[in-house]
């Protein structure tokens, strides 16, 4: 595949990627400071990493995308004291002009990114190569695992999972080889020892 465009930077702050800037078909980047980083396209975006984090939970959600109101049914989740392997995202084609689509392309390969609390929503999770969790409760309600009552989809007597760390060991959520068909991911911080930004060619 052929790249109309290519940007690397030894050392990534923050990326933003409003919904309104990916459906135009461009991504700009933050250098300054630790601050927390959003990806988010309202069409959907594909997200692929694995994933070790000291707490997980997860329930139904949903997330406003396109015009105002209008819902979409997600799986929402959200992770603390978060390190990803690696980091793939590949953001929809639009036509920029007549005759010309593309889509971004956002990977690194750091083996060690501290993505610090991490919320995901997406139309699908999946974890093809496994998952490994500790202190889990299934089943327990989205107001007794502690989610945030103000979020869209949020359903106090709904269904949640939950993992919680145990008392000194970090990073026993493993979600291995994670791959997410997303609508945004919400981070608390992202710092990569390299990254490279891309336009691709779509047919």
């Amino acid at each position: 595949m052929n790249k109309m465009g290519h940007t690397s930077l030894g050392r990534f702050a923050a990326v933003t990627l409003p919904a309104a800037v990916v459906s135009a078909g461009m991504g700009y980047a933050m250098l300054s400071g630790m601050v927390g980083a959003v990806i988010s396209s309202t069409g959907g975006f594909d997200m692929s990493t694995s994933l070790t984090a000291d707490a997980l939970k997860m329930r139904t959600g949903a997330t406003e995308i396109g015009s105002a109101g209008n819902n979409q049914g997600t799986i929402y989740a959200e992770t603390q004291g978060s390190v990803a392997n690696g980091l793939d995202v590949v953001t929809p084609a639009v036509e920029v002009l007549p005759g010309l689509s593309l889509n971004l392309g956002i990977t690194s390969s750091d083996p060690a990114i501290d993505l610090g609390d991490v919320a995901l929503n997406a139309a699908s999770l999946n974890t093809p190569e496994g998952a490994t969790m500790a202190n889990v409760t299934l089943g327990q309600s989205q107001a007794d695992a502690g989610f945030d009552p103000g979020d869209p989809g949020y359903v106090a007597d709904g269904f949640a999972l939950q993992a919680a760390q145990t008392a000194g060991q970090s990073g026993e959520q493993e979600l291995n080889n994670l791959s997410a068909k997303a609508y945004a991911v919400q981070l608390s911080s992202l710092s990569l020892s390299n990254l490279s930004i891309q336009l691709n060619p779509t047919p």
